[in-house]
């Protein structure tokens, strides 16, 4: 089975039709990993061909809303339409990640009116009994596990590491991802300025995912380039981590007018001599090499 990594959505805060916030699916063997869930990822888990449901454990990176507002949309989606028939979604980010689910989904919660009407009104047991589901219904329980710099998921053939980089803090901890496979290795660097912890994490990886929110030589405000990167830190990143694939993403306006991309590409390759994507949405990267079709 190989590794399969979709990017669902490589933008920033700005809203834009054609990129969603963060988001990466991954998916391998019995797993179904997302990375990330910001605003539209819920709907480009649809245009992927992934329902909800299909997800086995979510990874919030950070707590800021371009990577995590659809988290209540993406649980509870998946929760009404499983139908108690499926096991809780696991899900692992920073704190306050627990503090942030109670108030989205306890019965003091957001959506705690939203639940009691599901799980209580005569109309709602109907629906969820027409799906299959068997009363009483309970509301949805997502096996929340904060984590942070150095944790270790472990399950039977696969692992997961993160390490914290440099974005907001102290208002919020930023986590990078290290999913080390059977079939190969993807680093999520979450979004960060250039960081060592981030270098070292990605070490060797197959694919590193790395923001590119901005140009360098271009912004040149320390206010932003202490908090988030451009295409040269990210390329030397890749460079020093000695990573197969470089995927820009986060991509803001500023670089995408025609032919800014391509130099931006271009310059980075100076830098880093492996294989480049510039991020799209939906776009599938292959973890390994890159081969160009023969023409027909």
């Amino acid at each position: 089975m190989s590794l399969k990594l979709t990017l669902l959505g490589t933008g920033t805060p700005t809203p834009l039709t054609h990129r969603a916030g963060s988001g990466y699916l991954v998916s391998f063997d019995e797993e179904v990993l997302l990375f990330d869930c910001g605003p539209g990822i819920a709907r480009r888990l649809l245009e992927a061909g992934v329902p909800p449901e299909a997800l086995t454990r979510l990874f919030l990176t950070h707590l800021h809303y371009d990577h995590s507002v659809d988290y209540a949309c993406i649980v509870l989606t998946r929760w009404d339409q499983g139908a108690g028939k499926i096991p809780e979604l696991h899900v692992y980010g920073p704190s306050p990640l627990s503090r942030m689910t109670e108030r989205l989904l306890g019965s003091d919660g957001a959506f705690g009116p939203d639940l009691e009407a599901r799980t209580r009104h005569p109309g709602s047991e109907f629906v969820y009994e027409r799906r299959g589901g068997i009363l009483p219904r309970k509301r949805p329980e997502p096996i929340v596990t904060e984590v942070a710099d150095g944790s270790r998921i472990q399950a039977e053939n696969w692992e997961v590491r993160t390490a914290e980089v440099v974005h907001v803090q102290p208002q919020l901890t930023c986590l990078a991802y290290r999913l080390d496979t059977p079939y190969g290795t993807i680093v999520f660097g979450g979004d960060t300025a250039p960081t060592g912890s981030l270098t070292d994490l990605a070490q060797g990886g197959d694919v590193l995912i790395h923001m590119c929110h901005l140009i360098n030589n271009v912004e040149l405000d320390p206010r932003i380039t202490g908090c988030c990167s451009g295409h040269l830190d990210a390329a030397r990143t890749a460079r020093e981590a000695g990573v197969g694939t470089l995927v820009l993403t986060h991509v803001t306006e500023q670089l995408e007018p025609p032919g800014v991309r391509e130099r931006l590409v271009a310059e980075a390759a100076h830098v880093f001599k492996g294989q480049i994507v510039f991020a799209e949405d939906l776009t599938e990267v292959p973890v390994g090499p890159i081969d160009p079709e023969p023409i027909r």
